[in-house]
This record gives C-alpha cells, structure tokens and sequence, in this order.
C-alpha cells in the first residue's frame, strides 16, 4: 500500500509502497485511515530535526493526526465494530511499564522510553490501513466522522485546560491564547465553550483568515499583548510566545506551555511568587483527554470546525508538510 515516510539513508520526504498490515492478536482493530492532518511536529520530522524509525527499518511512516474506518476486529474485541469512525492514540507506553504507563497514562510517562506512531519509533498513519489495539482507539459517532480529525490535537488542549484548572481554585473568568494555528483557535473554542472571556493573540493581520476565524468562533482578536488572563494557552512553539504568556497572567493565573522550545527571555519570578501564579507544560493527551475532545466537538459549531479544515489530496503532501497553509488552521489529506 502508499504511504507517505521519512527515508533516514537518503534524508528525503518520499511516497513509497509498504506491507500492508493485518491482525496479528485478539485484540486488535484493522482500520481504513481516511484522512490524516499534518501539523508542525510533521514538519520539523520533515526536517530530520527530531524523530526516528522503527527498529530494524530505514524510514518511517508520517502522520498522526488520523481518523479511520475499522474493517475487521479481533475476537477479542468488544467495544467496536466494523464501519465505527476510530481516531488513535499516539503514545505506547515504556516497557516494562513505569508507574504512569501502567495506569494507561503513558501521556505522564516518567522513564521517556515511549514510542509514539509517525514519529518516535512507529510507523505513523499517512497510509492507507492501519493496526492497532482497541485500547489505542477511540471511538467517534458517525455524525462527527467529518471532523474526526482533530480529536488529536484538541485532546492535546483538553488536556491542558483540565490541568490548568485543577491548579486554581478560584474559577476562570478570562481565557487568554497565543497563536492562531490549529491549537490555538481550538483552545479558544475549547475555553468559550466553558463560558471563559477570550481573547487571542497572533501577528496576523486582522483581515487575515485566521484573524477572522478567532472573531467567528467567539474569541476577540488583538494585535498587542497589554491585557492579562487568569488561564494563558501557549499554542505557537516559539519561546517569544510562551515569556509573553507568563507575563499576561493575572493573579492567580495559570499558562499552559504547549509548544515552546528553548529561548531566552524574562521572567519576573518576584510576580509568579506574589501573585500566586502557575506556569506548567504538557504534551500528548490521556484517554479521558480524548474523550473529551469527542464532547467537545459535539458541541462546537459544524460549520465552524469546516472552516478550520483545508482539505487535499493524497499526492499533495510534500507542498503540505514544507509549509503550512497561508489561510485555513488545519491542512487535512484524504486518504480514501
């Protein structure tokens, strides 16, 4: 079957046949992947700047933002059926098993010994089948099969949000996000949708497409970081981003670091102390984390999450995964 992978020997993003897979254990699922999101991690795979290959193999399969179609079950499968709408989870745990990862949470897993599909260690989904353990899917209702998607990178904010909010014990009046990608206007849906005041900070212009999607999706939209929030979302992998997220928390705010790498910046740590603030990272999502995410989208407006979503086809990949879209949030490819 095609697949979209990484070749290590000759550093290329190339389109290649591979085996295609099969049940091997009772309680595996065979899904039909029909469409797969690329998002910055991809690009920075792309880039040789992180990632590697299965063991034994010279290229890896990119791709994990998927949903699918399952097509066959193991016998030891009970909670889905053939034709359900699955997205998967991304991390397998460490082994043997630290205390995180044999508790099903292996998005806290301590050892760092975990493999995640399409990037650490495991062929990912920009194929055309899959395989996986019913405990890695999660299942999706037929009517949100259009906007299966972006279970993933929502589960990443839902994760933080219910972090951020176990921290505080006052409850969230105003919401603040940085970055108008993907993450960050699910965020902003994500925490309009708790009643949060929201505001969204990006350097697009505000006759930008993403600007006016901030503005549909309830979140007000603004060009300068002079306001303060009592819960900041950093949804933009710069460290710029994520120093101006601390500096914007109100007292007894608490900022979500989702994608900053290494910078230099200030921090005024008298102000953390002073005004009781949390400042946290987090990656991946747990399954309640994607169930979650599932609620939620049952919840966002329809038309709304469409317009996140700029879908190509398979053959497109190599314009998508060099640079991100110019409009839409999400660059989605259909596989089938």
């Amino acid at each position: 079957m095609r697949a979209v992978a990484l070749d290590f020997e000759q550093r290329l993003l190339i389109e290649r046949d591979v085996g295609a897979p099969a049940i091997t254990q009772d309680d595996q699922v065979l899904f039909r992947v029909e469409e797969v999101g690329v998002c910055g991690t991809d690009r920075e795979l792309a880039l040789f700047h992180r990632g590697y290959p299965p063991a034994g193999d010279s290229f890896l399969v990119l791709g994990h933002e998927a949903a699918g179609r399952v097509i066959e079950v193991g016998s030891a499968v009970r909670s889905l059926r053939v034709g359900d709408c699955v997205v998967p989870m991304i991390r397998r745990g460490c082994s043997p098993p630290c205390a995180c990862c044999s508790r099903r949470r292996t998005d806290l897993c301590v050892s760092g010994n975990f493999r995640e599909r399409g990037i650490f260690g495991l062929h990912g989904y920009f194929c055309e089948l899959a395989v996986d353990a019913e405990q890695d899917l999660v299942s999706v209702p037929r009517s949100l099969a259009g906007v299966a998607v972006l279970a993933e990178p929502l589960s990443v904010v839902e994760k933080a949000i219910a972090r951020a909010m176990s921290f505080r014990e006052e409850p969230f009046v105003t919401a603040g996000v940085i970055g108008a990608g993907p993450v960050g206007l699910l965020a902003a849906m994500a925490l309009g949708a708790r009643g949060l005041a929201v505001w969204l900070h990006s350097i697009e212009p505000a006759d930008h497409p993403r600007a006016r999607l901030a503005e549909q999706i309830g979140a007000r939209y603004v060009r300068s970081l002079d306001l303060q929030a009592d819960i900041m979302v950093e949804a933009t992998g710069a460290a710029a981003a994520a120093f101006a997220a601390i500096r914007c928390l109100a007292p007894l705010g608490v900022c979500a670091i989702l994608g900053a790498v290494a910078g230099e910046g200030h921090v005024a740590f008298r102000d953390l102390v002073l005004g009781n603030r949390i400042v946290f990272g987090s990656v991946n999502a747990s399954p309640q984390a994607f169930a979650m995410a599932i609620d939620d989208l049952g919840r966002f407006d329809p038309a709304m999450l469409q317009q996140l979503v700029e879908r190509r086809p398979f053959s497109a990949f190599r314009e998508s995964i060099a640079a991100p879209s110019s409009g839409t949030a999400k660059i989605v490819h259909v596989i089938h």
